[in-house]
């Protein structure tokens, strides 16, 4: 298992501790036995405010050649949260 590494001190002294919950995921926490601060492992999607699934989505519909427009229209149908075209091409650049 690999040790997530403290971002605050460096401490590789750290254990989960619970769930951090946003509007719409679920984290595990780690606490670190060195300085007692609680964080979150960073993962590529790390203060983003659509869910992974929805990201990936929107970016797998758009490389499969759907418009930016329709990637719009389908999120907002399907999963009802609004976007920007710009946002389905930012993400296509990050993600893909």
């Amino acid at each position: 298992m690999k040790r997530e590494k403290c971002p605050y001190c460096g401490s590789l002294k750290t254990v989960w501790r619970g769930y951090r919950y946003n509007e719409r995921t679920k984290k595990r926490m780690r606490l670190c036995k060195g300085c007692g601060r609680k964080f979150t492992a960073r993962d590529r999607f790390w203060r983003m405010r659509f869910s992974e699934e929805e990201i990936l989505e929107a970016v797998s519909l758009y490389n499969k050649g759907y418009s930016t427009s329709e990637v719009v229209i389908h999120m907002k149908r399907k999963h009802g949260i609004k976007i920007s075209r710009w946002t389905v091409i930012c993400w296509t650049r990050r993600f893909s």
